[in-house]
């Protein structure tokens, strides 16, 4: 009686989508090859790069900075008995009437030149900070400490033509009302206006303070050329890398 035959056991078979042809992988030490062969495109690249960045930053001027801060004088008219608000809002208020049309004018005036100073309030420090940015540093410098400088004087007289005008309507009224009520409440503050405009009038009274005057600038702010020209050779240096991988990739299609 013959043996029977063992039942042939079917060989498994990976799919298509398991199977990654060995060509399509690449060889760590190919790749490095390759790149040790163009090394020659990234340097030459790297250097290129470089000296064209350095070529443009070393054309353009250096530009300076001049920075100076102010505040407004909390209660400069000696009312102690007036409730103030935050140092930190008076010179939001400030800045606004400051920087207007109006006051500009009269700030340029003073200055004998064009007001043309950036002004923000600092946050968390609770002051104005003027700063300009020019090619020379001596004339930013004046420009930021002239400004700081007349700003007081600008922000005076603009409140005291306002302050007179307003006076001078009170008193109209204060001639053209009957009622003894309203005529004593309208004299009370018009007494009130009158002393503010005699304090605004005297040389002495201080609305807005320097804080921190403007020194010249030493060195420029920009243009950054150490930063430039690494960054020129950075890049030149990712260009050539890029060329040497697209050839390699040419070569292995």
């Amino acid at each position: 009686m013959s043996d029977k035959q063992q039942p042939v056991q079917p060989q498994y078979v990976a799919p298509p989508y398991f199977q990654q042809p060995h060509d399509d992988e690449i060889d760590l030490r190919e790749l490095f090859a390759a790149l040790w062969q163009g090394k020659w495109w990234v340097i030459g690249l790297s250097m290129l790069c470089m000296l064209v960045a350095a070529a443009y930053v070393f054309t353009q001027p250096n530009v300076y900075r001049a920075q100076a801060t102010i505040s407004a004088v909390v209660d400069p008219y000696g009312l102690a008995n007036k409730k103030y608000e935050r140092l930190a809002h008076i010179n939001q208020e400030l800045e606004i009437i400051l920087f207007s049309q109006a006051v500009t004018e009269r700030l340029s005036a003073l200055t004998g030149q064009p007001v043309s100073v950036t002004h923000e309030v600092a946050r968390g420090e609770e002051l104005i900070r003027l700063s300009a940015e020019e090619t020379d540093p001596e004339s930013v410098y004046q420009q930021v400490t002239s400004v700081a400088q007349f700003a007081n004087q600008a922000y005076k007289a603009h409140l005291s033509e306002k302050l007179k005008h307003s006076v001078d309507v009170l008193k109209a009224e204060i001639r053209d009302t009957n009622s003894a009520t309203i005529s004593a409440s309208l004299s009370d503050y018009a007494a009130q206006q009158t002393y503010k405009l005699e304090m605004l009038n005297h040389p002495s009274t201080q609305l807005i303070q320097v804080v921190q005057p403007a020194t010249e600038p030493t060195s420029p702010i920009k243009p950054k050329r150490e930063l430039i020209t690494v960054l020129g050779f950075l890049l030149g240096g990712m260009l050539g890398v890029a060329i040497v991988l697209v050839r390699f990739a040419f070569k292995r299609d």
